[in-house]
């Protein structure tokens, strides 16, 4: 999973801005062998990262260096093509000095992904609030939607069960930076409190008379009742926007009758 973000560099305007994307053998030793590649070629890495996430026996390495104007990188390129940890190597010069993922396109929870500022996203919230009636309505049928989805792609890499479904939602949330989760939740009386610090809706959407994050609510409506096989309703009680030091979200059993493909399509609010 990728996790890093688009930004330019601005340490050295003078010099180019090169990317190197490295596939490599995973061994105990390969990570430090490339990492002192760069060091003996005084290459200061800027911005780096690795991921053994998707296959175990191969690493990827991408890091983002300055050079000085001039310099032959496709040197430095081919020694480095001839290690032998070395499987794979594309590599390039960033013109307009832009250092992102060299990840295209961009892939989170098995879906196709892009990066989206916070105020974009608020922006929209904003537009549909101003534009469609009932919009609250329609947010939360959105993330109904969005929390199912994750728990099933979930299921597809790891045991979701009562005991962990929270805390794997707590690591996934910090990840996204939607926001640092808490909760109390009783599983069996499907009753609870979850609070999120530094909710990114709210945190952008400024000062507010009532909550604003019911796209968050209808999210973890949906991710727990499909964790659960349960169905419960969310609503937001408490809201940084208000002036709270975090947004909360109450958990509570849904009226009897009512499952989850119910609050999917709007039947049941």
């Amino acid at each position: 999973m990728v996790r890093d973000l688009y930004m330019f560099s601005r340490i050295d305007k003078e010099a180019e801005v090169v990317w190197f994307k490295i596939t490599y053998e995973n061994t105990l030793h390969s990570e430090a062998d490339i990492t002192s590649f760069f060091a003996e070629k005084e290459l200061d890495i800027r911005f780096a990262y690795l991921d053994c996430s998707e296959d175990p026996s191969r690493g990827k390495y991408v890091m983002f260096t300055e050079a000085e104007k001039g310099r032959d990188i496709k040197i430095v390129a081919d020694e480095l093509e001839d290690m032998d940890v070395v499987l794979e190597l594309d590599w390039g010069f960033s013109k307009n000095r832009v250092i992102q993922s060299v990840e295209f396109p961009l892939h989170l929870l098995g879906q196709r992904a892009v990066i989206v500022r916070a105020k974009t996203f608020v922006n929209i919230l904003n537009i549909i609030a101003e534009n469609v009636p009932q919009s609250e309505g329609l947010l939360t049928i959105i993330g109904l939607k969005s929390g199912t989805g994750t728990v099933k792609y979930l299921r597809e890499i790891v045991d979701v069960n009562d005991s962990n479904f929270f805390d794997l939602l707590k690591e996934l949330l910090m990840a996204a930076g939607w926001g640092i989760l808490d909760y109390e939740m009783d599983t069996v009386e499907l009753k609870g409190t979850v609070r999120i610090r530094e909710s990114f809706i709210a945190d952008e959407y400024g000062e507010s008379d009532v909550p604003v994050c019911g796209y968050i609510s209808g999210f973890l409506a949906g991710y727990i009742s499909e964790s659960l096989s349960q169905t419960v309703q969310v609503r937001e009680t408490r809201c940084k926007s208000m002036g709270d030091i975090f947004c909360e979200h109450l958990v509570s059993p849904a009226p009897k009758g009512v499952n989850i493909e119910h609050l999917l399509r709007g039947e049941s609010q």
